[in-house]
């Protein structure tokens, strides 16, 4: 499994962002570094975030039974990183890129 970090701005738009291969708790830390305050971990069976894209949708779709909020679009790593303006992360500017 691999874990995720899905976090939701108040105007309700959600981020799914690569976390880490190896533990949840190694996820939780790269969340707070990137400066989130309130996030999940979430694990999915993939690395590819267009998959787990689908499948977050697909487990909302489930959840609330509601095709529009299913549907909306999930923010990534640059998405988030250009609602507030931070720097990538230390990884990345290694060059090992978001996916470790």
């Amino acid at each position: 499994m691999y874990y995720w970090i899905v976090a939701q701005e108040e105007d309700g738009q959600r981020f799914l962002i690569w976390g880490s291969d190896r533990s949840s708790d190694e996820a939780r830390q790269k969340g707070l570094e990137e400066g989130l305050v309130e996030f999940e971990i979430k694990t999915f069976p993939t690395r590819d975030i267009t998959a787990a894209s689908r499948m977050m949708k697909h487990g909302i779709l489930e959840k609330t039974h509601d095709i529009k909020k299913s549907t909306r679009r999930l923010g990534h790593t640059k998405s988030l990183r250009r609602k507030t303006g931070r720097a990538p992360a230390q990884e990345e500017q290694n060059g090992r890129g978001i996916f470790g």
